[in-house]
């Protein structure tokens, strides 16, 4: 971290002009009593393109920078840190604008459930804690403050916190005074004995501590200062590369001022480093010298070599030697040697066993005075291991489907002479001179041929690798002279068949709504595709899915850090495919700065039946939603897709093939989650009703987007006791299931309630409504009154009816029948319900006028 210079301590930091890393650091839990006055972070030089990282801090309770203004240059990490909160109610974007910010949820037991009471206007309601709300230096809540002041005081707009240009002497000045100077580093006006005194020189009016491009430091008496150099930058002087430490210093040269002399015996991966770091250079002052290099197979990594001056010669004589380079088989690349001017000196190449002639001679046209035959036309220096020497076999290759081809050659009719066929797979279009005697990663297959007597020969080659090119060729032994030649070697290419799938390198949320796609193909396939096809499928989850877990009990999960890092995926692809920069420099694209990258791993390897193709699912959607899309993308050379108009917070399942004229490939696939929206997950209010009883009734709409499915809502209510004392009290709360949309709870009387609804999705843990006050109605109790007088009226009215009409009833149950009205016609075999088939007319008694005695 680097801080300005009237700082003595973290506490009266304000600025800070590289980068800030807080990690692993126990028992912090804010930063707030760190750096109070923290205002600004320059960004001057970034970590992985980061200026705030806060990351792993197990303690902290909060990020508490409450006067950080702005962040010039770079993103925002605040990960890892389980108990922090206040990470979501900042604006990030207000303090660093146009970058890139990761930001974690924290655990459910830190309770962040504190809300920010700044502003009335939910998209500046920002806060730093429950006491520090968000300082702006823009828009409706932004600072009013001089011109020259980057935030200032509340109670004296003069008083900045830090200066919108330059700084002297404690002021903020439009410009610096005549007799001072910038001091690049943090924009202090400063004189030139207060630059000196820090080690810088003056530069342009500046204070600086190095000098910037096509200019180069020179000292003279003492003093420093910068002189212009064009392209003094990209100049090196005498390269000798023994390491791969000294092959990385030459990254930037264009010119080498002396010599470039080149001895590496053994080092693992040296031809792809040499390539990649000595691609540069165009024009060596003095004399190239390379030797005793086991790995150098060809001098291709000096690609973009013009000129040899040959200004001071190796042994006074030559500007160009090659010796003793044990599996060199070719020079330059053909451009290469087409275009190269040599000014001065000889050409030596000696001791090269595998390199033949006809490579020397392309070479050897170029120098202005010819090399003495010693020095180059000897058996004995160049070639002498290598079959260098060449048969005329009349080669042909017929090529029969994807894995099996036929070679065909005619012998010579020559005694004491054995014949083989080798052949090597290669890269599409190669051009390069390959010899089999060579160490180099290309493996030589040999097929010996015994029957050589019929006039025309027939190899069978089988398996093969579809959309293969292999070079081949017939090489003649003649075991009396112990002679080696070979025919000129001939390249073909096998059937094309079903592709190989592509690699999906980025899979990547750019936005709440937007998806980027980015992959590279099989190098043996990538000549072939003509199209691509791109399903893209919306993972849903069904209602009854969601409520099958009761999402107010279990909120002690770790559901929402998990699913958090779904938002980008970017791989690093094998070696069989293609390699972009962004794979070998370690450079992502715009919309994946922060991406972890990761290595590939073959899970088809490891798990059976994953290889397995569904038909394409079609255009379809669901109440406007796109449930999944098809795409045939026919620009084949576009290795890039940008799917917009999606859910926010949603997993997305993306399926890609890769199409010849053909077939199409099996499906790369792969699942990212779209970013988070801030302005959805916020539910509305319709009803609000509370009697005297503490009853409160409450019925709402859902938000109109959420970020991913709706798991519960709750209510909050604070009572006119708690009103005023809002920003210390904890709410009273209701959980309700996600998909309710009213509900009735008993609160403590009162004569007002503060009321509101808060979701929780997939996507946030807790986000608000604004809040709703609520009065207590009277009309209830009134009516419950009179419901309560006229029932009284009413009840013992009905109580009076029902005794007489009991009393009617129980007066005519008292006569009894005398005779059995069915006995003389009911059989005893006859069914019980025959017994009520037939009446007949019955004498009643009243009990009343019976006399026992």
């Amino acid at each position: 971290m680097q801080r300005n210079s009237r700082c003595h301590g973290e506490g009266r930091v304000d600025l800070v002009t590289g980068f800030m890393v807080l990690y692993q650091v126990f028992g912090l839990e804010t930063l707030g009593n760190l750096f109070p006055n923290l205002a600004r972070i320059r960004g001057n030089s970034l970590l992985n393109n980061y200026a705030l990282i806060v990351y792993d801090v197990s303690d902290l309770r909060e990020v508490g920078l409450h006067n950080l203004l702005k962040i010039d240059r770079g993103g925002v990490i605040i990960w890892g840190n389980p108990l922090t909160c206040f990470v979501d109610t900042i604006d990030w974007d207000a303090i660093a604008p146009r970058s890139r910010h990761v930001l974690s949820i924290p655990d459910r037991q830190a309770l962040c459930n504190f809300p920010c009471t700044c502003s009335d206007v939910s998209a500046r309601n920002r806060c730093w804690n429950n006491r520090k709300c968000q300082r702006f230096l823009e828009g409706p809540e932004g600072e009013d403050c001089n011109s020259q002041c980057l935030g200032c005081r509340n109670t004296n707009h003069s008083s900045c916190s830090l200066c919108r240009n330059y700084s002297y002497r404690g002021e903020c000045v439009p410009r610096c005074p005549d007799d001072t100077f910038i001091l690049s580093a943090s924009n202090y006006c400063i004189t030139k004995a207060e630059c000196l005194q820090l080690s810088h020189w003056i530069f342009n009016e500046y204070c600086v501590s190095e000098c910037p491009e096509d200019y180069k430091e020179e000292t003279n008496n003492g003093t420093v200062s910068c002189v212009f150099c064009k392209d003094c930058h990209l100049i090196c002087n005498n390269l000798d590369i023994q390491s791969l430490s000294k092959i990385q210093d030459a990254e930037r040269c264009v010119y080498v001022h002396g010599y470039l002399k080149i001895h590496i015996w053994s080092e693992p991966q040296i031809v792809d480093e040499l390539n990649y770091y000595l691609k540069n250079i165009e024009e060596v002052s003095d004399y190239v010298l390379i030797y005793s290099s086991m790995q150098i197979t060809s001098l291709h990594f000096l690609s973009s070599l013009k000129r040899i001056k040959g200004e001071k010669l190796y042994n006074g004589s030559y500007s160009f030697v090659v010796h003793n380079m044990q599996n060199l088989q070719s020079l330059f690349l053909p451009n290469v040697t087409q275009n190269l001017k040599v000014d001065n000196g000889f050409l030596g190449i000696y001791q090269n066993r595998m390199l033949c002639m006809t490579e020397i001679e392309k070479l050897k046209s170029k120098f202005p005075i010819g090399p003495p035959e010693i020095d180059v036309y000897s058996d004995r220096l160049n070639g002498y291991g290598a079959g260098c020497g060449e048969i005329s076999a009349n080669l042909t290759i017929d090529v029969k489907n994807e894995t099996f081809a036929i070679a065909t050659f005619y012998p010579s009719k020559e005694s004491n002479v054995h014949y083989s066929l080798l052949y090597v797979k290669i890269s599409h279009g190669s051009h390069i001179s390959i010899v089999p005697e060579s160490c180099s990663d290309a493996e030589w297959s040999a097929v010996d041929i015994q029957n050589t007597n019929k006039k025309a020969v027939k190899i069978e080659l089988s398996a093969l690798k579809p959309a293969t090119t292999y070079a081949v060729c017939i090489e003649k032994y003649n075991t009396k002279s112990r002679h080696l030649a070979r025919s000129n070697i001939t390249n073909f290419t096998t059937a094309v068949g079903k592709p190989e799938l592509p690699f999906i390198l980025e899979l990547v949320a750019s936005s709440f709504n937007a998806i980027v796609i980015r992959w590279v193909n099989h190098l043996d396939y990538r000549p072939f595709i003509t199209k691509y096809e791109l399903d893209v499928i919306l993972v849903d989850i069904d209602d009854r899915d969601i409520n099958v877990r009761d999402h107010c009990v279990l909120m002690d999960d770790d559901l929402f850090e998990i699913d958090y890092s779904r938002h980008a995926k970017v791989m690093r692809p094998p070696n069989n495919y293609e390699k972009g920069c962004e794979s070998t420099c370690g450079i992502l694209s715009s919309v994946t700065k922060g991406s972890m990258v990761e290595e590939y791993f073959d899970v088809c390897s490891v798990i059976n039946g994953c290889d397995y193709e569904i038909d394409r699912p079609g255009n379809s959607s669901y109440r406007d939603i796109i449930q999944s899309l098809i795409l045939d993308l026919i620009d084949h050379k576009n290795n890039s897709y940008q799917v917009a108009d999606l859910l926010p917070y949603r997993d997305y399942r993306f399926h890609l093939r890769a199409c010849t004229a053909d077939h199409c490939s099996r499906s790369a696939r792969g699942v990212v989650r779209t970013l988070r929206l801030d302005s959805a997950d916020v539910a509305s209010i319709t009803v609000a009703k509370a009697n005297k009883s503490g009853y409160i009734d409450v019925k709402w709409d859902p938000p109109l987007q959420t970020n991913g499915p709706l798991l519960s809502n709750t209510i909050e209510v604070y009572s006119d006791a708690q009103i005023y004392d809002i920003k210390h009290l904890l709410p009273q709360t209701l959980c309700v299931p996600g998909n309710a949309t009213s509900s009735i709870m008993k609160s403590k009387v009162a004569e007002k309630y503060l009321i509101r609804i808060c979701t929780t999705t997939l996507g946030n843990t807790y986000i608000c409504s604004e809040w709703k006050k609520v009065l207590v109605s009277t009309e209830n109790e009134s009516s419950w009154w009179w419901y309560g007088m006229l029932l009284g009226i009413i009840l013992p009215m009905f109580s009076c009816i029902l005794g007489w009409h009991l009393t009617v009833r129980i007066k005519e149950t008292e006569n009894i029948p005398l005779v059995d009205a069915t006995f003389t016609m009911r059989q005893e075999s006859e069914a019980p319900a025959t017994m009520f088939t037939d009446f007949m007319p019955s004498n009643y008694i009243a009990l009343s006028n019976l006399h026992f005695k």
